[in-house]
């Protein structure tokens, strides 16, 4: 090959790089891998807080590996073609490409094509691994529950890498890393059913939950309404009305149900239970100082050692076989993406929604019976478990069998026999009145040193203005003596 225009010593360098073809190659992936890594790193410094945490991921992680395995590739080639004297690149006699500027558009254009390809397949990969589809679905079909739960719920629109994948590369790298053990377990079939919470391994509440929710902002009392359905043969419809105080976790906030996450309030707890029932040592740091309750018969928890996340949110490695955490959202909320009702709650509602006629004989209980009766069976079988009960309560009722495909549709959502999930397994912690929610902190036997209770008055974070009363009184109450509609939420 003739002198050219290029210098001696960069010359030399590519017939050595390209003086074969899988050298050649190593040279367009090391080369591209450099370019695309520059180009994501300015548009990373210019973009840091939109840009997807996979993508994050895949630049700083993947492109590094792409050019070291283009750099590997070379020299695979120097081995593979020891034997050749390299005096020119293989394209010029394997290609009778001869021209040195036509052989360096080649190899450019190559790179450039290279790059395109990798940034728009890359690009739609991370996209994709950042969907509910591939999160629920593709995957992980073992989160076909959760998935589920998760596309009835108000956070639908909200993608699950926002909750369940920290900021930026550290959270990707370690959503992944502890892929990797799930990948495993699926593989081998070690992984547990049904699924068990992840509250261990969530991102802060900071990274997550405040992105959307402004806590420290003061919100106005509220009234809410809950409608049941009475056990006796009329199902008379009930509602309990009560005045929500959810008050701010800003600075200085002592009262509200928002409080519980206040600046001025820290709190931590310890518990026995992997699922936080069983919550056996509290403590509340205020500008006033530090105060600790217990249950009779237990020691307070021996901390081994403290280390903070990226946002300063502490994790704490206990003596022992508890589980110490700083009280965040997910303590209360810890369903609000994924709800798994009771067979009671999902009576209510299909009541509420005209699903099951209020006016047929004794229609709560026969439903909570046909909803039972679809947990004690696969998952094929829903439909038929559901149409013994009710036509065996209503034979002459026209109409069942609409009744009975319509409460089989709302029983799939929440049944799922082979993970071992029925009624009721998933407790939902931010109300007390099946599961313990606040008395898991707030009971009768957690007491500090002088004895006395961490208090119960319910009324800093709620007051009942109606207990069950029939809907139609409240109704003549609310709307008639008043004369118009009032500010409340049915629920």
């Amino acid at each position: 090959m003739p002198d050219s225009w290029l210098n001696r010593g960069l010359r030399s360098a590519l017939v050595w790089i390209s003086s074969n073809p899988v050298s050649a190659i190593g040279g367009v992936l090391a080369t591209g891998g450099v370019i695309l890594f520059l180009l994501f790193a300015m548009i990373y410094m210019a973009s840091s807080e939109s840009v997807n945490p996979y993508v994050g991921a895949l630049g700083f992680l993947g492109l590094p590996m792409l050019s070291f395995a283009g750099i590997g590739l070379v020299f695979v080639g120097k081995l593979v073609f020891r034997g050749r004297v390299e005096k020119e690149p293989f394209w010029a006699d394997q290609l009778n490409i001869k021209n040195e500027k036509k052989a360096l558009t080649l190899f450019g254009v190559s790179i450039l094509a290279f790059v395109a390809f990798v940034s728009i397949s890359g690009v739609q990969a991370a996209s994709f691994m950042d969907s509910a589809r591939f999160c629920g679905q593709t995957c992980h079909f073992v989160m076909e529950p959760e998935a589920v739960a998760h596309k009835n719920s108000g956070h639908a629109a909200v993608k699950c890498v926002n909750c369940h994948v920290g900021e930026g590369v550290e959270g990707a790298f370690m959503a992944k890393m502890r892929g990797a053990w799930q990948v495993i377990s699926l593989t081998l079939d070690l992984y547990e059913r049904p699924i068990p919470a992840p509250v261990e391994t969530l991102p802060s509440s900071e990274d997550t939950c405040h992105k959307c929710h402004n806590t420290e902002r003061t919100h106005l009392k509220r009234m809410t309404l809950y409608t049941t359905f009475k056990d006796d043969e009329g199902s008379g419809k009930l509602v309990s009305a009560v005045i929500l105080n959810t008050g701010s976790s800003g600075k200085g906030s002592s009262a509200g149900i928002h409080a519980h996450g206040s600046k001025d309030l820290q709190i931590r707890y310890y518990t026995t239970d992997p699922r936080r029932g069983n919550i056996v040592w509290v403590e509340a740091k205020t500008p006033q100082g530090t105060r600790t309750w217990s249950k009779e018969g237990e020691t307070p928890p021996i901390i081994e050692k403290v280390r903070r996340t990226s946002k300063g949110r502490p994790i704490y490695i206990v003596k022992g076989d508890g589980n110490m955490r700083a009280m965040d959202c997910v303590d209360c909320h810890n369903r609000t993406g994924h709800n798994f009702p009771t067979a009671e709650r999902l009576a209510d509602e299909l009541l509420e929604k005209g699903v099951v006629d209020q006016s047929l004989p004794y229609a709560k209980l026969v439903t909570i019976k046909a909803l039972e009766a679809a947990s004690r069976g696969p998952k094929e079988r829903i439909e038929t478990m559901i149409s013994g009960e009710i036509m065996a309560a209503w034979p002459r009722v026209e109409g069942t069998e609409k009744i009975v495909r319509r409460i089989a549709t709302e029983a799939r959502k929440y049944l799922y026999p082979r993970m071992n999930i029925d009624w009721g397994h998933y407790k939902d912690q931010k109300r007390h009145s099946r599961d313990e929610g606040c008395f898991r902190c707030h009971n009768q036997r957690m007491k500090d040193e002088k004895g006395k209770n961490l208090e119960q008055e319910c009324e800093s974070c709620h007051e009942t203005v109606a207990d069950r009363i029939p809907f139609e009184d409240w109704q003549k109450k609310l709307y008639v003596e008043n004369g118009k509609k009032e500010n409340t939420e049915i629920n």
